[in-house]
């Protein structure tokens, strides 16, 4: 009976101090981001507020894949998904050829594959024993070769680049930001700053607040912060871990006592939904953290080749989202493209030339509403027909 008491106790201690931090947070987010008066705030990519969820430590890509593909849908709500190279557990293996063919398919539908250090070392803590030219050698260089080689086991899909990193533990120096970014990232991703919210276009150091169950008790309080991401017109990243419904007991996955504490990080379908659903209601976008960094990115190489070829500076290191979206008429043809990822921040397209490629899937033209005239033959679409109405004579 004294433990029971001793245990209800502690859970209505720390429900206090949670609520406590979540209304001071809200609070602080208020006075540092008010209202925008007037102003067009209606253009995904440019100034249309909106949600990123960053989900750290790939060993959970299961989770990810089994309890998030079908709950984010097909570009629809997007998410950011922050990996390493292996398996925190089960004897820190390498990951295998199903988790990668997993990530894959989720950068398929729409999400985003960061940075997460090689092997996970907490940034600040490496650095400050060993300095910052051996953690770029060893944390930083091999993920991307990693990343680089991996392919999808059926399709042949092959990884993005990263473009932005999440710091391992939250763990980062102001030196450290300013040594990564934008040398090798254009965002980089870490947990609670003195103000929350993100504009458009950003760069260099991004904040972060954590929803994982171990944070948040009541989605009412993140309902809060949405709202004030509406009325000021920028962008919250929330940071998250395993995707798991609460009955899930985490110790039957088997990884021992050495993961307890990784199990405490975990965020339920049944939160999520609720947050998604109320984002929705407030008419707010759904974003990569690279989206909110301004950059465009392209599964297919052909593609970004193409698009390289049409923009001012074909070597700059990221491409702008910006000069992509004031292109009203884009000539693809024959390019040998096969993946239109990619093309739905030419928002502003109302001409565009497909013909004799490699496509077979045309859904994401529908996120390019000024589209009008569209020519798609000689596709490996089999009857042409999702556009037909659109082909130009």
């Amino acid at each position: 009976m004294r433990k029971i008491i001793v245990q209800n106790l502690s859970e209505l201690i720390s429900k206090y101090y949670k609520r406590k931090f979540w209304k001071r947070l809200i609070k602080d987010i208020k006075i540092k981001n008010p209202k925008i008066q007037n102003g067009d705030q209606s253009i995904p990519f440019i100034n249309k507020p909106g949600i990123a969820f960053s989900f750290d430590d790939s060993f959970r890509i299961n989770d990810w894949y089994k309890y998030g593909k079908d709950l984010f849908g097909y570009y629809d709500v997007k998410a950011t998904f922050n990996i390493n190279t292996f398996h925190h557990y089960e004897g820190q293996r390498e990951h295998t050829q199903e988790e990668i063919d997993m990530l894959i398919e989720l950068q398929s539908n729409g999400h985003e594959m960061a940075h997460h250090g090689y092997n996970h070392e907490n940034a600040a803590n490496y650095t400050n024993e060993y300095g910052v030219n051996p953690w770029i050698e060893n944390e930083i260089k091999p993920l991307f070769s990693w990343i680089d080689n991996q392919i999808h086991s059926k399709t042949g899909e092959k990884l993005k680049k990263p473009v932005t990193f999440a710091f391992p533990y939250t763990g980062y120096t102001d030196s450290l930001v300013s040594e990564i970014a934008p040398k090798y990232f254009k965002t980089v991703r870490g947990e609670l700053t003195n103000n929350n919210l993100v504009s458009f276009d950003h760069s260099g150091f991004a904040p972060s607040i954590c929803i994982d169950k171990v944070k948040l008790d009541d989605p009412k309080f993140v309902k809060e912060i949405l709202k004030i991401v509406k009325e000021s017109g920028k962008n919250v990243i929330f940071m998250c871990h395993s995707i798991l419904p609460d009955e899930i007991d985490w110790n039957d996955f088997g990884w021992e006592k050495q993961s307890e504490e990784s199990g405490k990080w975990r965020v339920s379908p049944k939160t999520m939904q609720s947050i998604i659903e109320e984002a929705k209601k407030m008419d707010l976008e759904f974003y990569t953290t690279s989206e909110i960094a301004g950059v465009a990115t392209f599964i297919d190489p052909n593609m970004e080749r193409a698009i390289r070829e049409l923009i001012s500076d074909p070597f700059e290191q990221w491409i702008s989202i910006v000069e992509l979206s004031k292109i009203t008429e884009l000539d693809l043809s024959g390019k040998n493209i096969s993946n239109l990822d990619g093309i739905q921040y030419f928002l502003n397209l109302e001409k565009l030339n497909l013909s004799d490629n490699n496509i077979s899937d045309f859904r994401l033209l529908d996120k390019l509403t000024k589209l009008s005239n569209v020519d798609c033959r000689n596709n490996a679409h089999k009857d042409n027909e999702y556009y037909s109405k659109k082909i130009a004579e």
